[in-house]
Formats: structure tokens, sequence, C-alpha cells
């Protein structure tokens, strides 16, 4: 049965209440020593305190609202791909992987057998024909020919290619002369080389052993020049971009080039294609195939020659264009590539940092390196002397700084992105699934992070955690998930929630995440698992309820009915809220009318309408709403409900409170300036007066106070309380006629 209260109205108060607070401590047990969050029941009033925004966690609710929608965009670019490579499509580094190749591990150098191997003519030919040459290709061949040294100081893309083709083109009119390719270069270092007469050689930076960069300097530069011209012969040395001595030497000597101009990707197919340069027709063709295929993106993300060579062979035999883009722009076989190469701390520790803060400024991804780092090295005194900058270009091909966006004050800083999201995520799971000595300081790592004091570093976290328990799902969930996710933290429950949400938007694991939260919202003995359930309530409200809404609201309900505890109150009703901006309306109010049926526990009633009330006082977070609630927007759309629940909630205590004064809200800060929102406060007004005659004279007391407080007769409440006197209006609303 419902009870009659028609008490006059609280002093109206904000409704508003989602976010979090100052980030605890770091580790997890210092936590449990700062927060009042002892995971206990909350009393009614407690509960309905924090649902008006009043609770003592208020900032940190507050706090992780934030960070949510900051990782709800950054979701967004993980989904959002125009040509089909989306969450689940990209190996997960079950197979078996072969580090082949020689490297150099803690300085220790591994000889090559041949210190140079000589190119013969069929092998020279696989390099120099259908060449497209680089804007700066003649500078370069110039130099080469006047100095017979030259240093391309170069990143890595068509560095091989280009290199043979300035030897080929200096050594053409010497008919005895010969190519090599040196394996060995320490002789070079040590300058104490001999090399053959009318040689061309070529020494590149990914020899087993050779010649540090960072020692190439000025002197080094004029006595192998002298050496070279001595014995007529030619050398290009190919580095990655200057560092070191190499920085000084690049200034002063024109022998040192630093850019070549960028490679015209669609020309070197089209040479591929037709063997010469097409025709305008041809060209137009071709553009138009690349284009329709996703080319066009794929060749954005990835510079090197070899992938334009492989979709002009795909064209030329005739073969798939679009399945080749797909298959091309699936990273997994470069990342492994690339970590084969790159070992050291430094490198890995930028590579992961960039990959977790994808999207962050340069400064916060290179201190989150720099810690990382630490955790990876042996302790020093002195600080590290890490300049992650330097080296992007050259051991980071897929990462990005881009100019800062502007979009919100003081945004001047550049941006870190890897090229291709795909990358991101390939990086993360090769990290995490290979790096077997590494997991645990990764795990310290991304602990420290999920409390950073930038809500941003936090949120993109949060997502980084989640890619990376698509790797191994179980693993995850007890090594980090879990203990985030019963933290007496707010910040840190709402990076689980956010992870476990991105984990479940893999294919594969949907399922599985469906089912922990449904378990977690069940289990309420300790402390821990009472937590559990609200970090499930947060996931709840993110891509997987919206996803299956009936089952977000099922389990939903489940939580809220804790008996003695209204602890659950505003983790289910902000979780039902976001599940109605996401569209799930319709759901949400189905489910609210279910738990509010007269028949139903008094406990789970007075919630059900409690929770109802606090959606009804929440504003729409689109642009163009001016503040106006999300379920008055919603009113036109599911009339029947809404009028049931507002009856329910006007009748009752302690929703009652909330809901008149909602409703005064309604009609003093919307109705005056909004026609629509009028509209819908005085079809709301009259549709439950023409309920009953306790309704109506509920309504016509509240309204009078509401005029006589404003003073003015053109005031919302006193026009609608003037219809309210008509009882033809009241009639034709309580037979639900408009």
């Amino acid at each position: 049965m419902s009870q009659q209260t028609d008490e006059p109205p609280v002093k109206k108060e904000s409704p508003e209440a989602a976010g979090a607070e100052p980030p605890p401590q770091p580790e997890q047990d210092k936590d449990k020593d700062k927060n009042k969050d002892d995971g206990g029941p909350l009393s009614e009033q407690d509960a309905l305190q924090a649902l008006r925004g009043k609770g003592e966690d208020e900032p940190e609710r507050a706090e992780a609202a934030r960070a949510a929608a900051i990782a709800a965009r950054v979701m967004e670019r993980l989904n959002d791909d125009s040509h089909g490579m989306r969450i689940g499509t990209l190996a997960l580094f079950n197979d078996k992987v072969d580090f082949g190749g020689g490297f150099s591990v803690g300085g220790e150098e591994r000889r090559a057998r041949r210190p140079k191997t000589k190119i013969r003519p069929p092998q020279l030919a696989r390099w120099t024909e259908g060449y497209v040459p680089l804007p700066r290709f003649g500078d370069a061949q110039r130099i080469l020919a006047e100095h017979r040294l030259l240093i391309l100081a170069l990143p890595p893309g068509g560095r091989k290619a280009t290199s043979w083709n300035l030897l080929a083109t200096v050594l053409r009119d010497q008919p005895d002369g010969a190519y090599y390719e040196v394996r060995d270069a320490s002789e070079l270092r040590e300058m104490s080389w001999k090399p053959e007469r009318d040689g061309g050689y070529l020494v590149h930076d990914g020899v087993p052993t050779g010649l540090d960069p960072s020692l190439i300097d000025e002197q080094w530069i004029e006595d192998m020049t002298a050496c070279l011209h001595e014995h007529g012969s030619y050398l290009v040395l190919v580095t990655g971009p200057p560092r070191g001595a190499l920085v000084q030497a690049g200034g002063g000597s024109a022998q040192v080039l630093t850019d070549l101009g960028p490679l015209d990707a669609v020309r070197l197919i089209e040479r591929r294609v037709h063997g010469r340069d097409p025709s305008p027709e041809e060209s137009v063709e071709l553009r138009r195939r690349l284009g329709e295929a996703g080319a066009f993106e794929l060749l954005r993300e990835d510079h090197r020659p070899r992938t334009a060579l492989r979709l002009g062979d795909a064209i030329r035999e005739g073969a798939d264009l679009t399945a080749c883009v797909q298959e091309l722009r699936d990273p997994t076989g470069r990342v492994h590539e690339w970590f084969t190469r790159h070992r050291t701390s430094e490198t890995v520790s930028f590579a992961l940092a960039a990959a977790v803060l994808d999207g962050a400024t340069y400064l916060t991804v290179s201190d989150a390196a720099a810690a990382l780092y630490e955790r990876l090295e042996l302790p020093v005194e002195a600080p590290f002397d890490l300049r992650f900058r330097e080296h992007i270009a050259t051991e980071h091909p897929w990462v990005q700084l881009t100019p800062c966006t502007g979009e919100t004050p003081g945004d001047v800083a550049p941006r870190v992105r890897y090229d291709n999201p795909l990358v991101r995520q390939a990086v993360l799971g090769f990290a995490w699934t290979y790096l077997d000595g590494q997991r645990s300081a990764l795990v310290k790592w991304m602990r420290q992070l999920v409390t950073h004091a930038d809500i941003d570093v936090r949120a993109r976290l949060s997502v980084a955690a989640g890619i990376i328990a698509w790797s191994d799902y179980s693993h995850a969930l007890h090594r980090y998930l879990k203990s985030w996710a019963e933290n007496p933290s707010l910040v840190v429950r709402q990076s689980a929630a956010t992870a476990l949400d991105v984990a479940g938007g893999h294919p594969d694991l949907t399922e599985a995440v469906w089912v922990l939260l449904e378990t977690w919202v069940a289990e309420a003995d300790t402390a821990e698992q009472r937590r559990r359930g609200m970090t499930a309530a947060a996931t709840l409200s993110g891509s997987l309820g919206v996803a299956q809404p009936e089952r977000a609201v099922k389990a939903l309900r489940v939580l809220l009915d804790r008996e003695d505890d209204w602890s659950t109150l505003l983790p289910v009703g902000s979780a039902l809220f976001h599940l109605v901006e996401g569209g799930c309306a319709g759901e949400v109010l189905a489910g609210l009318l279910a738990w509010s049926e007269p028949r139903a526990s008094a406990e789970i009633v007075a919630k059900a309408l409690s929770a109802f009330a606090f959606l009804a006082a929440l504003p729409a977070g689109s642009a163009g709403t001016s503040g106006v609630p999300l379920l008055l927007t919603e009113a036109e759309r599911h009339w029947p409900a809404l009028t049931e629940l507002w009856a329910r909630a006007l009748d009752r205590k302690p929703a009652q409170d909330q809901a008149l004064e909602t409703l005064r809200d309604y009609l003093d800060e919307h109705a005056g300036r909004d026609d629509l929102a009028y509209r819908d406060a005085r079809r709301l007004v009259l549709a439950v007066a023409g309920r009953s005659e306790r309704h109506c004279e509920r309504l016509r007391h509240h309204l009078g106070a509401w005029a006589r407080a404003a003073g003015r007769p053109d005031h919302p409440a006193a026009r609608v309380l003037a219809d309210l006197a008509r009882p033809s209006y009241v009639r034709s609303y309580g037979n639900g006629r408009t």
C-alpha cells in the first residue's frame, strides 16, 4: 500500500552525485589506512544524503566520474576503425614466436662469422629495379660521389634500398666495381680497415657488431673519408637519427644527411604494378582502388616501402586488395620483430608508457616511462640519463609527437600517439605475454599509475589494463583486476570497472566478464565482496551494460536488494543513469516499474523509487540540452512508464521529498525558458493529478506554495495550478488523453 505524506517540500539541493576523491597512497595497504570506506552497510539516511551529493566521499565520486568520462573517449578510439579492424580481431600472442636475428644484450658483442658479404648482380637488382627516388636523392648522390663517404642518419623505412641505389649510381661507370654489405664494422670503428678498390660498401645499423653512432665525430668522418679516397672506394653508413657526437658532426658536415624527404608510396605502387610511370587514366583508376580498399589509411600508419610493394604485388597478381590491406594492418608481426631488436629497458619503458598513455602529453608519457625504467633497472645513486625524445624517430617508428589540439585552455604541449591503435594493442599484449621477468614490475608500475594525481593518466591506464587482460583474462583478473575491484578507494575501483568493461569488449571474453559481474553483485558477506559489487555496478554502466541492458538491469536489481543496507543505492542509481544516457531508457524504466510494484518488499520499493527520483533530477549530458533533466527529454517516448513512476515516487517516502524537489526544479529552472520542458512538466503534473484526488490535492498544495514563493502570476507553477483548477483538464489527463 502506498503512503500519503503531504509535508511541504524540503529546501532545494543539487541532486548530482557521481564522481571520486583525491587519490590515495600508491600501496593498497596504505589505501586501507587512509580511507573511511570499510565496505560496511550504509543507513537509509546516509544513502539519501549521498544521493543528493552530500556524502563524505563526494569529491572522490566526482573525480571517478571524470576519469570514467575520459576513459570512455579513449575507448571510442579503441573501437572506432573505418576498415573493420576492431576489438577482437587482433591476434592474442598465443602462437610460438621465433626470436631470430642477432642483437646485443648488456653491451656484450657477438661477432659475425664473416666481416662482409659480397652482393651479386641479381641480389642488387632486387633493390634497384623499380626504385622510386626520394626527393633529396640527387643531393645524396652528389655528396657520395664527391666525398666517397655518406652518413644517412635517418629513421627506419627504405634506407637500405636508398643506400644500394646510391652505390649503384656512383659505381655505374666502374666495370670492376663490387658491392659489399659489412657484417662486422669493428674494423671501421678502430680505423684499421682497408677496403677493396672500386668497392661500394654498406654498413647498416642493424649489424650485430659495429659502430656506436654516438662516437662518430668530425675527426672520424675526416679520417674515414681520407681512407676511402686512398683506396678508391665508397661507403654508405646508415644510422638512426643523430645522437651523441654525431649530433655535432651532423651540424658541421655536409656528409651527414638527416632527411631525404618523404616517400611517394603511391608512385612506388604504380611502378610495381605497371613497371613504368602510368598514364593519367591508369593513375586515377589505381588510386580509386586503393581508396576503396582502405589502403591510404594503411600507408599513413605504415610508412615502410615494403608495405607499398606488398600492395603493388596484390594488385598486379589480382588478389583481394581489401583482404591484403586488413592483413597488413594487423601489426602483430611488426611488434614481434620490434621486440627482438629492442630489448633495452629504456626503449621498452617508453614503448609501454606510450601504449598505456596513448594520447597523453609528451612530458606525462616520459615521466611514466622513467618511473617504469626505474623499476626495471637496478637502483643507482645518480639520476638516469634518459632522453626518450631523441630516440622516438629511430626506435619507435609507429609513435608520433602530434601538435597540441588546443581544445582546452592551456593545451599547448605535444601529445604522444600511436599511428595505428592496433599497434598499441599489440605492444601491450606482447609485453605482458613475453617479457616474463618484467611482469611484476609492470604490475607495480600500473598500480602506481592507477592512483596518479592526473585523472587523465588514471583513465588511460585503466583502458590499457583492460587491453592487457585480453592476453590472459584469468591471469589479469587474479594479478591485478580483482584487487583493484575490492580496493577501498573509489578511484582504484573505477579503474577496475573501466578495465573490465574493455576486457569484456573482446568477443571471446564477453560472457566470462558477465558471469564475473553477476557473481560479484550477489556476494555481500565481506567488505571486499561488497566493494566488488560496487565495482560491478560501475562496469555495468559502460558499454557492456549498454550492449545488454536487460541483463544489466537484472544484475543491478540483485545488487540493490541487500536487506538493511542502502550503500548500493547510489552506485545502482548512477549505473541506471548511464544506461539511460546510452539509449536504454526503456529497459531502465521497465526495471524500475518491476522493482517498485506495491507487492514487492517495502525496502526494495523505497530504494527503487529513490533511484528513480535520483534519475529524474540528473541533467542530460549531450550538447544543446541546456541542463534539462535527462528523463524529461525522454518523456515523449516513455510517457506511460514515466507517469506511473512519478505517481509512485510522489506518493511514498523517502522518494517523495526528492521527487517534489525535482518537480519544483523543472518548473523553476527549465519550464520558464524552454517551451518543450514546460509542455512536458505540465503534462506530467496533470497526468499524475488525474490519477486520484489524493494526488491532485497534494500537487495543488505544492504548486500553490511554489507559485507564492516565486511571486509571479506567470510563473510556470502558477500556470499549471490554474490548469488544475479546471476539472476537464484533470479528467482528460487522468484518462490518458493529451
